[in-house]
């Protein structure tokens, strides 16, 4: 007897397959963010490959959207900024090559969002990659303990991120997307708790206090069962951060000369004056973004940080003075307006767990006072922010029940 497959049945295997492919898609894209394959001689090969695969789904993407295309308020802001970022890197001929490749990252995402229109997929993804990374970390930190023996400065010593610095972004962005899943499942409750155990594992071997200190402090904020308590908590920490930015950060060397300062920092907090010579670069950041205000330098590499800023370190180490160098005043107004939209769409549906991720995202940014992220994390919480009053829970269908 013939099979007969009715218009569901081919609705089904077509939702399977277009699932299938996106999931490959962000997987191998955030693979190539988030991993160093350096660290080991013999992934090198995969880290070419990926960015490689990463670069022909942009071009098929981007021709598939140019049929139908779509943009959103928020995809026409970031899509100028990265267009913008690789325009300054022209003039200023400085490297163009990874101006291009991170705006390609934001891209695909963008590319996705508006081909498939599932967020919740691209959420789950990213949470599943990003756990599994973060679990192969510490399995290869426990099994070729070498890195105990590196320098704290060295690169390229972990999978994830290279630098012991750089583990905690990846972190705090699987930890905050998988705040989103929970609201899916069991299986993704479980998950949160194996993470925030290897997170805090993995910070605290590697010493990187900054990070552990903040993403303690999130999880802790995730387990307070009051809801207005949480929206104060989570107001309360947005205002510190931009308190901190604007005048501990913005006053780079001269923050010495503030004796009220002083004697919060060093005697209250028992913490350096410099913020280990960070302000020295967050000093040379500033001089540096003065004498280019509007557009900034392009996207820049290490040879030009140590050349035109300090040799003492790479890079501000301040997110927001690394937006001011690349693009200027320019490049940071996209942003904050990136930020606003992001804001307005969210008030839409404020409920307890888009607070919980909003303070994912106020968490990350604090970090950034202190070290530079590649901006995709950032931008891909916004993107979670912003879509999150569009998603399906199966804990709204069984309210509705």
């Amino acid at each position: 007897m013939q099979q007969v497959i009715t218009p569901a049945d081919k609705q089904v295997e077509h939702t399977t397959k277009s699932t299938i492919i996106q999931f490959v898609i962000l997987a191998i894209l955030l693979l190539n963010v988030s991993v160093s394959f350096t660290a080991f001689a013999f992934l090198q090969w995969y880290s070419y490959l990926s960015l490689g695969i990463c670069i022909v789904n942009f071009m098929v993407l981007g021709l598939i959207n140019m049929r139908k295309p779509m943009a959103s308020y928020l995809d026409l802001v970031v899509g100028f900024y990265l267009v913008l970022l690789i325009i300054f890197s022209i003039i200023n001929g400085t490297d163009i090559k990874n101006a291009i490749y991170k705006s390609i990252e934001v891209g695909i995402v963008i590319f996705c969002l508006n081909l498939w229109r599932r967020p919740e997929l691209m959420v789950k993804s990213f949470t599943l990659v990003m756990s599994a990374a973060a679990y192969g970390n510490l399995a290869v930190m426990v099994l070729f303990p070498d890195w105990m023996f590196a320098a704290k400065d060295a690169f390229d010593s972990y999978i994830l991120g290279g630098n012991y610095n750089q583990i905690g972004s990846r972190l705090i962005f699987g930890l905050a997307l998988n705040t989103v899943c929970m609201r899916w499942g069991w299986w993704w409750k479980i998950n949160m708790v194996v993470l925030s155990i290897v997170s805090i594992a993995t910070l605290a071997f590697v010493g990187s206090m900054t990070s552990l200190s903040c993403i303690l402090l999130y999880i802790v904020f995730c387990m307070i069962p009051s809801e207005k308590l949480q929206k104060l908590g989570s107001i309360a920490f947005f205002v510190f951060y931009l308190l901190f930015q604007c005048f501990v950060v913005f006053s780079g060397e001269g923050l010495h000369n503030n004796s009220l300062a002083v004697y919060i920092i060093e005697d209250v907090l028992g913490k350096d004056i410099t913020f280990t010579n960070r302000t020295r670069l967050w000093d040379a950041a500033g001089s540096k973004f003065a004498e280019s205000p509007i557009i900034g330098y392009g996207w820049v590499d290490t040879e030009w940080y140590t050349s035109e800023m300090d040799s003492f370190a790479i890079g501000p180490h301040n997110y927001i003075y690394s937006v001011l160098i690349t693009g200027g005043v320019t490049l940071l107004s996209l942003l904050i307006i990136a930020i606003g939209l992001v804001f307005r769409r969210i008030s839409t549906k404020f409920d307890k767990h888009a607070n919980i991720l909003l303070m994912g995202l106020f968490t990350l940014l604090f970090m950034m006072l202190m070290e530079v992220y590649p901006f995709f994390f950032l931008f891909i919480l916004l993107y979670t922010l912003y879509y999150y009053p569009t998603m399906k829970f199966d804990d709204d269908e069984k309210a509705q029940q």
